[in-house]
């Protein structure tokens, strides 16, 4: 199962090494996520407001019990 989701958010910390940024969404959750092309780290830098696409994803395997 997965989901994308849109959303605008505050840059906290960039590592261009990575790279990953770490940010704060409205409802004041922070998260950090890997960028997957570092060309869109370009520009952008800590106290900027961004608007992101992620994807979240779940995967649940499931088996019989051993006896």
């Amino acid at each position: 199962m997965s989901a994308q989701i849109t959303a605008v958010v505050l840059i906290q910390a960039i590592d261009a090494k990575v790279p990953s940024v770490t940010i704060k969404a409205e409802d004041g959750s922070v998260l950090s996520f890997k960028v997957e092309d570092a060309k869109n780290l370009e520009g952008v830098k800590v106290g900027d407001k961004v608007q992101i696409t992620y994807t979240r994803a779940l995967a649940i395997s499931v088996e019989a019990p051993k006896k």
